[in-house]
């Protein structure tokens, strides 16, 4: 944050906004310094007295307002050059005001440091070469001579240092410019990952309402079927009874799964067709094989009926798995796919050999199959977890998905 004030007709001086540190170093440089050449200068009277107060307060103000502590130093070097004063202590203060300039001052006045780096430069090479050469030559010939020699010399040297002092101090504000646009960037490209990431999710909340479309609809309908047959055609039949209310109970529970597979806002719409479920894998896994990719199907454990939603989730899930393997894997070795039942649970492993990475390409950037599966999976009240490839695990890529199971499956009618 900055303050402005302007001159009537003139360029604005720039008040910065200091730190409490910032400001209480700035003070106790300029006092110490301050100090240092007050007793230097005492014997030059109220030239001196100018100068030196001109340089301390500049020294002091150099962050403050960049473009007023340059204009004080000037008046500081006016007094000094108008009482032919030689070069003193008190001097070398220009050199923080001019990298301040550089580094922290407004357009016009940097630029004005940049100028002032310049002129000051030449009228110090030459007056010093005036104060020291005066008086030392035989005649005004070889005075002149002298003078414009050593002058240009020393005004080179002069410029070299007030101009380096004042390109410093722009190279530091170039840095810290740098720095923070890199830092927006950063946060920028993070916000717009996370409104893909948000994106991708709705995306797939859209697919699963349309893939538990048919399956909630075809469930109801049996539940309705089933009761309204039992009004008529059981009749004094007990067990036939008891065994339409068990179909229409199952069937009522696995809807209830699939239902809650369902968030608030979620786009019900008619799905395109019959959604495909894990008796369907084997032609999933013969599709993949006869692309040229080796699948190697296990399963171990006895297998528990999975409510319809869990069954397309997790074929969904399988199907992206077999998918990254064709494009993204190694094609000449195997994809191992194991499926492991267990009391209450199932465990799916769909694990493939990856190439080594190469150093000269650029890494491939995140789409939306991860997420989408962590989305089916969470949805379906389990979960993923991804292992990726590296030299530890000899760069195999690892899908693991944990699902409950023991849900009583829907009979066909």
């Amino acid at each position: 944050m900055t303050r402005t004030w302007v001159w009537p007709g003139s360029v604005g001086f720039v008040f910065r906004q200091l730190t409490r540190i910032q400001l209480v170093v700035d003070l106790v440089v300029a006092v110490v310094f301050g100090a240092i050449v007050v007793p230097l200068s005492y014997g030059d009277g109220l030239p001196g007295l100018i100068l030196v107060l001109a340089m301390v307060s500049a020294l002091g103000l150099r962050r403050f307002s960049p473009g007023l502590a340059l204009m004080i130093a000037w008046v500081g070097v006016i007094a000094q050059l108008s009482a032919g004063l030689p070069a003193t202590l008190a001097n070398a203060a220009i050199l923080a005001v001019l990298y301040t300039t550089g580094a922290y001052a407004e357009r016009a006045a940097r630029w004005f440091g940049l100028g002032s780096a310049l002129v000051g430069g030449l009228l110090a090479g030459y007056y010093t070469a005036i104060i020291i050469v005066r008086g030392t030559a035989s005649d005004s010939e070889n005075t002149m001579r002298t003078i414009a020699v050593f002058g240009t010399l020393a005004a080179v040297a002069a410029v070299v240092v007030l101009a380096l002092s004042w390109t410093i101090g722009l190279l530091v504000r170039t840095g810290r410019r740098a720095r923070a646009e890199g830092r927006q960037r950063y946060l920028a490209e993070r916000e717009q990952f996370a409104a893909q990431q948000a994106m991708f999710a709705l995306e797939e909340r859209n697919r699963i309402a349309r893939d538990m479309h048919d399956v909630v609809a075809h469930s109801l309908a049996v539940i309705i079927a089933q009761s309204d047959g039992a009004r008529y055609v059981h009749r004094g039949n007990a067990d036939a009874l008891a065994g339409t209310l068990e179909t229409v109970a199952g069937t009522a529970r696995s809807a209830l799964t699939d239902v809650r597979l369902l968030l608030s806002e979620l786009r019900h719409s008619q799905g395109d067709g019959p959604q495909p479920v894990l008796s369907d894998l084997g032609g999933l896994i013969e599709q993949m094989r006869s692309t040229g990719l080796e699948v190697h199907y296990i399963e171990s454990g006895e297998l528990i009926p999975l409510p319809t939603g869990q069954q397309i989730a997790l074929y969904r899930i399988v199907q992206e798995s077999l998918t990254n393997a064709l494009r993204h894997g190694d094609r000449a070795r195997r994809v191992l796919l194991a499926f492991h039942w267990r009391p209450g649970a199932l465990t799916v492993q769909i694990d493939n050999a990856t190439l080594p990475p190469n150093p000269g390409l650029a890494p491939r950037s995140g789409g939306h199959g991860l997420p989408g599966m962590q989305e089916r999976a969470a949805l379906a009240g389990g979960s993923v977890a991804f292992t990726p490839p590296s030299a530890a695990n000899a760069y195999h890529f690892v899908v693991t998905v944990h699902m409950p199971a023991g849900a009583v499956r829907p009979t066909s009618s």
